[in-house]
């Protein structure tokens, strides 16, 4: 086997990427490399539950456990007549607000991300979010896109219910409102980039991976 590989995962502050991200970082350290986490305070134990090394990265304003419990809580107790919904009325409310929050993490992941990335020294960094984080891409290793939010391939989750063909002028109208969600999330997000930015740094939605696994260890 080759060398040893330090891998960095970077999952979700929830439970379902969280989870995903620990089998495979327990597959790989079976085949001889190191696997370390960074997460988000509110995630703070789960990783080291399963002896993995965490590095904290706050991805919203610093609060208590409880308060940050809470803030999650209100935010889907809030959405819960949304959820009733069709997807397509879901998007002017659930989806944008859900798109703005992504956005923040990105925009406070980026004070600490950096140094954490330093200090780590990744050989190369799994992320399993919704959006990329310009520190990643900034930092010049390859990175993969783990996708362990839909089970549905080439589909993503908000389409996962809608038609693949719609013929109805509202249904039409809606989907016309989630690409300018999408559009306005992208834009808010190159703004962070615009200090730090290279050519390359485009689109952090892309779920095309900028290197491939085997680049840092032959299998997993």
């Amino acid at each position: 086997m080759s060398e040893s590989k330090t891998i960095a995962f970077f999952p979700e502050a929830a439970f379902g990427p969280a989870l995903n991200s620990v089998g495979i970082a327990q597959a790989c350290a079976r085949l001889g490399h190191r696997a370390v986490f960074l997460t988000d305070p509110g995630m703070g134990g789960v990783y080291e539950g399963y002896g993995f090394k965490e590095y904290r990265v706050n991805m919203s304003e610093p609060m208590e456990p409880e308060a940050m419990a809470k803030y999650w809580s209100d935010f889907i107790n809030g959405h819960i007549p949304n959820f009733k919904k069709s997807p397509y009325d879901q998007i002017d409310n659930y989806v944008k607000e859900c798109w703005d929050a992504i956005v923040d993490t990105a925009i406070w992941a980026q004070k600490d991300l950096p140094g954490v990335l330093d200090e780590v020294r990744p050989d190369l960094v799994c992320v399993d979010n919704v959006v990329l984080f310009p520190a990643i891409k900034q930092y010049s290793v390859p990175w993969v896109r783990i996708i362990s939010c839909t089970s549905r391939p080439r589909h993503t989750s908000i389409c996962c219910f809608i038609p693949s063909r719609s013929n109805s002028s509202a249904e039409i109208h809606s989907i016309q409102s989630y690409f300018s969600i999408w559009k306005a999330a992208s834009e808010r997000t190159k703004g962070i980039l615009s200090p730090i930015s290279k050519p390359t740094m485009t689109n952090l939605f892309s779920t095309s991976a900028s290197a491939v696994w085997d680049q840092a260890t032959p299998s997993c």
